[in-house]
């Protein structure tokens, strides 16, 4: 899959959460896969019992929650049932940044990406983002 690379801005992928789009920064330096709870909810997995969490970033330490989702679609690979961390993103990511100027829904951490070979190459201004 071949994503848009804007100096300055953040890598953007769409993804698909039980059949609904998601826009998701590509984090490299994120453990695990971040989805808002307002994403989750939209998915129609609201209802998906828990379990508290405290996630450490460089907005601060604060409490989020683990959740089983069954499915994440990302760049033609299925990955799931997979354990991902429902969070507020902080306001800075609410703003526009997806690639139709949506609202950004996660951030795609490593325990996704280890299952892509990511390229970035900043001089053409794409990435490309291929399952192994």
């Amino acid at each position: 899959m071949s994503l848009k690379v804007t100096p300055g801005a953040p890598i953007t992928v769409e993804a698909r959460l039980n059949g609904v789009a998601l826009t998701l920064i590509v984090d490299t330096g994120a453990d695990r896969t971040v989805i808002s709870p307002e994403a989750i909810e939209r998915a129609g997995l609201g209802s998906q019992a828990g379990r508290p969490v405290q996630v450490v970033g460089v907005t601060g330490t604060s409490t989020a929650t683990l959740v089983t989702v069954p499915l994440l679609d990302v760049a033609g690979a299925r990955i799931g049932p997979i354990v991902v961390v429902a969070h507020a993103l902080p306001q800075t990511f609410r703003g526009p940044g997806g690639p139709d100027g949506s609202a950004v829904d996660g951030l795609l951490g490593r325990d996704v990406l280890d299952v892509f070979t990511l390229s970035v190459d900043t001089a053409s201004g794409r990435a490309t983002l291929t399952p192994r």
